[in-house]
């Protein structure tokens, strides 16, 4: 699968917000449980859709491991 599309589109939605210009994933893990939630995700990027969240969720646990939040906002 051909994630570029994807982090181009959640790396665009994560870095639009003031509050996630520097993000890294710690700033993103509100609650330090080593993932990042739609809701957590949510709340840097409201634009972000559930589809983009859930092409980025490579494994498909409905959560960004630091792996895939990485691959998600490379640029």
């Amino acid at each position: 699968m051909n994630m570029k599309p994807i982090a181009l589109a959640l790396g665009a939605l994560f870095v639009s917000s003031a509050a996630f210009a520097a993000a890294d994933f710690a700033t993103v893990d509100a609650n330090a449980d080593g993932l990042v939630t739609i809701e957590e995700a949510a709340l840097g990027a409201p634009e972000i859709t559930t589809e983009a969240f859930q092409e980025a969720d490579a494994n498909g646990d409905g959560a960004l491991s630091a792996e895939e939040y990485a691959v998600a906002t490379a640029e």
